[in-house]
């Protein structure tokens, strides 16, 4: 894959049992929706080539655009899936879908146990 132009990040998070996913985003500093056509046709563009590289077919990928209303983060990304067919590609998708939930402080409490016991402060009693 040939060098990504100025402005625009490519990160490749850890996704239990996703191995072709990246995420294509615009750089924060940079981040405008003007940019959302030329990020989607680079998006497209890098992962032809991520397939291409991996199955030796530039069709095997998925793209899932965030948009306005539907991001976390205020700058565009999409995410890049991977996968050499359409059960895959659902597999991926519902991993991808379920990967909050693996993770321990999303869950109420669960960070607290997690972190194991705190300790007690010490008290100093009067005599």
């Amino acid at each position: 894959m040939s060098a990504l132009p100025a402005g625009f990040v490519l990160r490749r998070p850890r996704v239990p049992l996703v191995p072709g996913y990246c995420v294509l985003s615009l750089d924060p500093a940079r981040a405008g929706t003007s940019d959302l056509a030329e990020l989607l046709r680079l998006a497209d563009r890098v992962a032809r080539g991520e397939a291409l590289a991996r199955f030796g077919d530039p069709e095997c990928f998925a793209l899932l655009c965030n948009a306005g209303r539907t991001r976390r983060r205020r700058w565009p990304h999409v995410h890049i899936i991977l996968a050499p067919s359409v059960r895959a590609k659902r597999w991926a998708l519902l991993w991808l879908s379920l990967k909050h939930l693996s993770r321990p402080w999303c869950w109420p409490g669960l960070r607290r146990l997690w972190q194991g016991p705190r300790p007690r402060p010490q008290v100093e009693h009067a005599r």
